[in-house]
């Protein structure tokens, strides 16, 4: 009997329609993951409908194996400023849950978003995959360093999460249509490498959101029509907060057999990342302060969002 509840658990191979019988169990999770907080996330999750399980198909497959995770927004405006806490959270997991099912993954900022960024993967990741763009004319040197490091790695698959990208002017803005090109490099470079592409977001202006219509962003978000990202990717995942995106993804790896991830459906290993990240300078994306919140909400309704997540996973 256990050998062969073992067997239906096993992730499916690559080329195999069994793992189809997940879709309803993955659609319920991308459901909720794009539980709305006042942006419309639901109704922008309809134009990505599928995307979640498509994009954990190809890590369960074995179609993708090693990925660029890319993250980091800045705030500038901010009394101390730095990045927010939205988006390293998600992407360290992301990172742990490659490596966890037999792949590998780097975590990719900018210097501005450096010290948050290095919180984030402090006690998860070597410190050699953690690859930070310099600011400045030297970042089409570190762009060399890093398709050089695709090519000897391997690396197939560059997975964006809350990484603001060009709106249709082509200046990255934030959220309340402020020009952030100062204080941002051009990571959205990496989409155009011929690697597979998956964006996460929530707000219309992170790479990936270009997969989207625009006239929806500029229809349900505030400033959609001075923000939305032009730069799309292959799958996208649209969430309420994109760390709850990242965990999503991790937890319907989780769903289509992986469970080597199980430890990162653990509540306390947020709760340990995000602490981490607050002690690096890590702000509160919408509070615009240093302290261990996302986007303006409460502990309770982000960690019974996480946990709810964990549930449908199991």
């Amino acid at each position: 009997m256990a050998s062969a509840i073992q067997a239906t658990k096993a992730p499916a191979r690559k080329g195999s329609l069994a793992c189809y019988r997940w879709y309803p169990k993955v659609s319920r999770i991308q459901a909720k993951a794009a539980q709305d907080v006042g942006r419309g996330n639901e109704t922008l999750m309809t134009f990505a409908r599928g995307d979640l399980f498509k994009a954990a198909r190809r890590f369960v497959s074995g179609e993708s194996r090693k990925a660029l995770v890319v993250t980091g927004f800045y705030i500038p405006k901010a009394e101390h400023p730095a990045a927010e806490s939205d988006g390293p959270v998600g992407a360290t997991e992301i990172c742990a849950a490659i490596r966890d099912i037999g792949g590998d993954a780097w975590l990719v900022s900018d210097a501005w978003c450096e010290p948050v960024i290095r919180g984030a993967a402090k006690d998860v990741l070597p410190q050699d995959h953690v690859l930070i763009a310099p600011k400045g004319d030297s970042f089409d040197a570190w762009l060399d360093g890093t398709k050089t490091l695709i090519a000897e790695q391997h690396i197939d698959t560059v997975i964006f999460i809350e990484r603001v990208g060009p709106a249709s002017d082509g200046y990255p803005r934030n959220m309340r249509g402020i020009n952030i090109l100062e204080w941002t490099a051009p990571l959205s470079r990496l989409a155009s490498l011929g690697l597979h592409t998956i964006g996460i977001g929530d707000g219309g202006n992170e790479i990936g959101m270009g997969h989207i219509e625009s006239y929806a962003i500029e229809d349900i978000v505030d400033h959609g029509d001075e923000i939305a990202c032009t730069v799309p990717t292959q799958e996208l995942i649209v969430a309420g907060c994109s760390n709850w995106g990242g965990h999503a993804f991790v937890c319907s790896l989780y769903a289509m057999g992986h469970r080597e991830v199980a430890g990162l459906l653990d509540e306390q290993w947020h709760r340990g990342v995000l602490a981490n990240i607050t002690a690096a300078g890590g702000l509160d994306g919408v509070k615009l302060v240093n302290i261990p919140t996302v986007d303006g909400l409460s502990e309770r309704q982000y960690y019974s969002q996480i946990n709810a997540l964990s549930q449908l996973a199991r």
